[in-house]
Formats: structure tokens, sequence, C-alpha cells
């Protein structure tokens, strides 16, 4: 027995009188797509490092590298898997190759909707069975499948931002849907000539409306030259388009509630980070809104990829360093006050710890140049210094 896809299921958009009712859908929402950018853009940039207890191993295994060399980027295979974490709720990938001693070699991604599990009650081990495009994978232990929580009745699944708050961004896409129909199919008078004459016909009007588009039409600026009592009036949006704006922004913030995220990242209203340095705004942001998505990947991804005792990281100093000056006056403390090395703060700065004119010293006191001495005695060749001391 198989059941369903991760999610979303099988629909057809016909039978549907829904703006928004599976992930692709739900992608085409700005909000959406900004959110997913963040996320994946962020996260992508971090490296992979494999750690034995806090200390990192250097050098970098190739899996950690390139998992996937269909992807040709690590960072595209960090992203694939942020974004379909985020929107089915799972993110899946299958390991390709081992080494002699089992160790993993090398995986493949496959994208969520691509794979289908069975309901654990149905097997004879209990275990969840895989199956990808329909044919059952016989290694269990070859799925590595890191889940957003646990559905409802389905704990084997997450659930994704997309089917936890559908009925959400379902309203963002009538608004949208209901913006581009009133602009579409209806337009608004730029101005309104209130005449002076009490009885104008219909046919006059028209024919005031036709002189005045042929004559004022276009870049250019004429003079008018109207009857005494006329009244030009200009026009903006109408009330229904303002209300359409504030729901737009609104509808952002909505979207932003429902990936976590503060609703400024989304260009949203939100409280003023124009004069906040971006080290404490980034560190807010990860530890609000990235650390949870971060620290699900890391944890799936050690236990199926590394021997017992290592783990996989990612490097989070990519997101949290501050700017060079601010970092330059901490690192000057923290070394004054013997809490870090110089040494140690380069590392931190993505700098060698020995650069190329010698190694690190602490710079002396500086010496007052004293008088200036004497010029300097120049030898000539061919016996021109006898000449200058005869003349002495």
């Amino acid at each position: 027995m198989v059941s369903s896809q991760l999610w979303p299921p099988v629909v057809d958009p016909s039978t549907l009188t829904r703006q928004v009712w599976d992930v692709e859908t739900a992608r085409s929402l700005p909000g959406m797509g900004r959110a997913l950018q963040l996320y994946g853009g962020l996260i992508a940039q971090c490296a992979l490092d494999q750690y034995a207890g806090d200390e990192v191993i250097k050098p970098r295994p190739p899996l950690l590298a390139l998992p996937d060399v269909h992807l040709r980027a690590r960072s595209t295979f960090v992203r694939v898997h942020v974004e379909d974490y985020l929107l089915h709720g799972n993110a899946v990938h299958l390991v390709t190759a081992r080494y002699a001693d089992g160790s993993v070699r090398g995986v493949r991604w496959f994208p969520a909707h691509m794979w289908h599990v069975t309901d654990p009650a149905v097997t004879e081990d209990g275990g969840v069975d895989y199956y990808l495009n329909g044919r059952k994978v016989e290694r269990r232990q070859d799925v590595v499948h890191v889940q957003r929580g646990a559905a409802e009745g389905a704990p084997w699944r997450g659930v994704g931002v997309v089917e936890e708050h559908l009925k959400t961004l379902n309203r963002a896409g009538l608004e949208e849907a209901a913006e581009s129909k009133n602009l579409t199919g209806g337009g608004v008078p730029s101005v309104a000539v209130i005449a002076p004459n009490p009885t104008l016909t219909k046919g006059q009007a028209e024919e005031a409306k036709d002189t005045w588009e042929e004559k004022f039409e276009g870049p250019g600026r004429r003079p008018a030259i109207l009857p005494n009592g006329t009244q030009v009036v200009p026009l903006g949006w109408s009330p229904v388009d303002g209300q359409m704006i504030e729901a737009r922004k609104m509808s952002l913030v909505d979207v932003a509630n429902c990936c976590n995220l503060d609703p400024y990242w989304l260009g949203g209203q939100s409280s003023s980070h124009t004069y906040k340095s971006p080290g404490p705004m980034f560190l807010t942001l990860t530890r609000t809104s990235l650390e949870p998505v971060m620290s699900d990947l890391e944890l799936v991804w050690s236990l199926a990829w590394l021997p017992y005792g290592r783990s996989v990281r990612f490097d989070r100093l990519q997101l949290t360093r501050d700017d060079f000056a601010t970092e330059v006056q901490t690192g000057v403390a923290g070394v004054a006050a013997g809490l870090i090395t110089a040494e140690e703060w380069r590392i931190r700065q993505g700098l060698p710890t020995e650069p190329e004119f010698g190694q690190l010293r602490k710079p002396g006191p500086a010496v007052p140049a004293g008088p200036p001495g004497p010029p300097a005695l120049t030898v000539l060749p061919g016996g021109g210094n006898d000449d200058q001391e005869g003349a002495a």
C-alpha cells in the first residue's frame, strides 16, 4: 500500500476555485518568493564542515564540498533542500555511492513531490518504506529524509508552510487576482473637467473629451484656454484601490509570519533597522528564523553521512560576522583582554594566520627621530677618494 505524495496531493486545477492550492501557486506570490530567496540564499552561503566534538576537522571531505555532483554546486544542493523543507515540509535525497567501509561517498537530491511513503502500520516490521517515482527503495538507510515537524495523523512526514497556512496564502492570492482584475478591466481617469454649461449634452461632452485628448495627450505641455467657470480636478486612485494597497501590505505581513520572519526582511511594515549594525541584525535573523532550519538539516545529515561521534555543521560565521570596522574594534578589545589571540581573530576574518610578510608581531613603541646626521661620503671609482682627501 502506497500513500499519496509527501505533499501536495495531485489535484486537477480545473476543479478548483482557489488561487493557491499547491507549492507552485504559493511560490508565485512575491512575498513567498522573497522568503525562499532569503532562507535558501543565506543558508547556502554557509560552508559545510565536519566536526569531532567541538573541533573542526580539516581538510573538508569531498562529500561536504560537493554532496551531489549532478547539481554541480554545494550551494545549489543546500538551497533546494531548504526550499523543499519550507514549502513541502520534507527534504529528501538518496545515497547513491558508498566507500568500502560503508561510509557515504555521494548522494543525489530528488524533489519532494517525487517521493511516496507508506504507513508504518501496514509494513511487516513497522518501518517506513519509501517509493521514488513509484519504485520502492530497497535500502531504507539510503533515504535521507529531513522533516519539518510531523503531520497530524501521519508523523512519518513533515508539514510545509504551504500546507500549514494554505488559507492565508490563498487569501493573499485572491487579493492579488482581484487587484489585477481591477487594473485590467477598468481604468481611473487622471483628470475631471467640470464645464460651466448646465445643459451640456452627452454628444457635446464626448466631443469635448476627444478634443481634450487630442490636444493634451502626450509628454508635451501645452496651454489650456477654457471658458470662465470651468473646473479641472486631478484624480488619484479610488478608495477601493487604496484599500487594495493596504490589503497588500497586510498580506505581506501575514506571509512573513507564516515563514517566521520579521516583516522588515520582506519589505513589510516593521520597526526601522536603518541605523543598526549588520552583525546584530543577522544574528537575530539566524537565531529566530534560520537556526531551526539549519539544525534539522545538520542533525539528519550527520546521522546519515558520518560515523558516530562526527557531525555536520554550517559555518554560521558567514552570517554573524559584523562589518570590518566593528570587527576590528571588537578584535582589538578581545586581544587586549586576552580572550583571543591575533591569529584567532585573523581566522575569524578568513585571513591566513601568517601573512606573506612574516610572522605576526606585537608592534613596539614608536622611536622618535633624532637630529639629522652628516651626509654620507660618496665613494668614487678610480681613485676619486684620493682627490677628495687631497682637496681636504
